[in-house]
């Protein structure tokens, strides 16, 4: 063999590897991420380093401290299927979060290129009760769309996490994220109905010799409801690991949770 086809050779296989990743099809039926230890997958290389270990970090200690499992999978495709069957089929399969509690969740991002971007938040069946459908895709519209299209797709997952991680300790509700979301609308509605009762009553104390109504009396109202409390995820949490992520549980996933784009 001449020392020019040897070198030629020489440099197929050193390039093999990165070709043969390279041509990944995300798209393939089927297609499904190597389960691995650890918590943060970018498949897109979208993350900075420093990134992905402050998220790695973040996540790891709260699986220590309280057992949820929260995976972030960014990836430019999901093996045939529609985002959500995607999210469904690896938490599922991987066994996210712990197998008593399915107390996991993944959260899956496909940045946007020629296509739209697309978002999707799915609960484990643990975490249903605490991450409704409703309040998945609420945290979907107000905290990682506008991040992502400002291209800030770390932000955007932040922003999620601030919310999701106290969700999921018990610390925090759906009901409270109303609040602190839509004060101000629940206010207004309050006065308003607050004026109309006063401005029924002052009429009937002013209409004085008139006509007295018979049979019965009426009512101005009821009570009006501004929150509830949801059942506290507290006790999903359980036994704590050392020494970093340890692997997944064998929890379970119903199909719940929500989707956007972009």
């Amino acid at each position: 063999m001449s020392i020019k086809h040897s070198l030629h050779l020489l440099l197929v296989v050193l390039l093999l590897p990165s070709w043969a990743a390279a041509q990944t099809d995300y798209n393939a039926t089927g297609w499904i991420p190597k389960k691995e230890n650890h918590l943060v997958y970018d498949y897109c290389e979208l993350l900075t380093d420093e990134q992905t270990a402050t998220l790695e970090k973040r996540l790891q200690d709260f699986n220590d401290s309280t057992s949820n499992q929260i995976v972030v999978m960014v990836t430019p495709g999901f093996g045939g299927n529609d985002i959500s069957q995607f999210a469904f089929e690896v938490g599922d399969r991987w066994g996210i979060g712990q197998k008593k509690l399915s107390n996991g969740v993944i959260i899956v991002v496909k940045p946007k290129d020629d296509t739209d971007g697309q978002v999707e938040i799915a609960p484990g069946m643990g975490l249903e009760g605490a991450l409704p459908d409703i309040f998945c895709k609420r945290i979907i519209e107000n905290e990682m769309i506008p991040c992502f299209r400002e291209n800030d797709y770390y932000g955007g997952i932040v922003k999620a996490l601030d919310v999701i991680l106290p969700v999921c300790a018990g610390e925090y509700s759906f009901d409270k994220y109303k609040e602190d979301h839509e004060g101000g609308v629940g206010i207004f509605v309050f006065l308003f109905i607050a004026f109309i009762v006063v401005l029924v009553l002052f009429s009937r104390d002013s209409n004085k010799g008139g006509h007295s109504s018979s049979g019965g009396s009426s009512s101005y109202g009821g009570h009006t409801y501004y929150g509830g409390s949801t059942p506290s995820s507290s006790s999903w949490g359980g036994s704590s690991h050392s020494g970093g992520f340890g692997g997944f549980g064998g929890g379970s996933f119903g199909g719940g949770g929500a989707s956007g784009r972009w």
